[in-house]
């Protein structure tokens, strides 16, 4: 298997250019000096061990055509967390899916530890310009209800005094939450919204959910 992700990954090559600004995502948090943390570029050697683990487990993944983004991030000098992007090898209904994994390692081990890959789903919405990226078990209605629940509960205006975006690019869950992140353009956002669905409460409707302007815990 590990000769297999080398041959896959020697014909394709790593796009940065599509890399995620905002931790919902699903990736490592940007990097703060404030906390010991630098980004750092993966080798080919890292690349083909996360890409083993995710085609061992996932043998879908020989149907992408590359890998879409790769960061890693060195917390402290002693603790790396990588994420790696597949472009989608899967199209159903319009819905595009592709694998999304997070490993880490301790430094100075170079092998990584996976984390089980999660899809990630691309959906084509005609409210938006260009697909909103989704992880979690969310149907396209409950993804839809959640845009416009978090979109009614938009600030006029951001704290540099520009308006708010008006695209959703990204939701994720996160520990009893979803995160909604929106921006101006594929895969970048610059304001996360947070929403919570009471226990019990229909998720198809946009007062069912409790929404505000995400802060860190």
């Amino acid at each position: 298997m590990r000769f297999t992700a080398l041959a896959w990954l020697a014909a394709f090559s790593v796009s940065a250019a599509s890399a995620p600004l905002v931790c919902a995502a699903g990736g490592a948090a940007p990097a703060a000096s404030g906390y010991h943390s630098e980004n750092f570029e993966l080798t080919e050697e890292d690349l083909a061990d996360i890409t083993a683990q995710v085609m061992a487990d996932n043998p879908l993944l020989s149907s992408s055509p590359g890998i879409k983004y790769a960061g890693a991030t060195r917390h402290r000098h002693t603790h790396d967390v990588a994420t790696l992007i597949y472009y989608p090898h899967l199209e159903t209904v319009g819905i595009k899916q592709a694998f999304q994994v997070t490993c880490e390692r301790e430094v100075p081990e170079p092998s990584w530890s996976c984390e089980q890959a999660r899809i990630r789903r691309y959906l084509a919405l005609d409210s938006q310009q260009f697909e909103v990226r989704v992880t979690g078990p969310l149907s396209s209605d409950e993804v839809m209800t959640l845009i416009e629940a978090t979109r009614r509960a938009l600030p006029a205006q951001l704290e540099d005094g520009s308006a708010a975006p008006d695209t959703a690019v990204m939701i994720r869950p996160y520990r009893d939450r979803y995160l909604v992140t929106w921006g101006i353009e594929p895969g970048y956002g610059k304001l996360v919204m947070q929403a919570t669905l009471p226990e019990g409460a229909i998720a198809t409707i946009p007062g069912n959910w409790q929404v505000g302007v995400y802060s860190p815990d």
